[in-house]
């Protein structure tokens, strides 16, 4: 089965049991208007319903950004990513590589950013 990005309002009521070859749900947390997201399998999400009757895949750039930039796993990877920076070059370091166009240290950092944004972008099936 597939996975997609899900939205709903109100609360989320879950199968008791489910087929054991669906990815296990990846829940990402409401935002302040009170929409909830998850990256769910299909076959999960078929079995699940919203007291507001409301839920569905969304593929909205909004509800992906909040995800991105939100949700505990993509805050922990962004962090992740930070600390991997940090093990090879220092503030400093990055600093004046930037001042001084060293593109030996600023394509360093861009290849451990780019696999770590690969991980975030995963978070919404991108």
């Amino acid at each position: 089965m597939a996975q997609a990005l899900y939205k709903w309002t109100g609360d989320l009521t879950q199968p008791q049991s489910w087929d054991s070859s669906f990815a296990k749900p990846q829940w990402y947390g409401t935002d302040a208007d009170g929409n909830s997201f998850a990256f769910l399998d299909t076959g999960f999400a078929a079995l699940c319903s919203s007291s507001a009757n409301d839920l569905a895949v969304t593929t909205a750039a909004g509800d992906k950004a909040w995800v991105k930039a939100n949700s505990r796993q993509a805050i922990r990877i962004n962090k992740q990513c930070r600390e991997e920076i940090r093990k090879n070059y220092s503030v400093e370091d990055e600093l004046k590589a930037l001042r001084l166009d060293d593109t030996t240290i600023k394509t360093a950092i861009a290849a451990i950013v780019t696999e770590y944004q690969a991980q975030v972008d995963a978070l919404v099936g991108d």
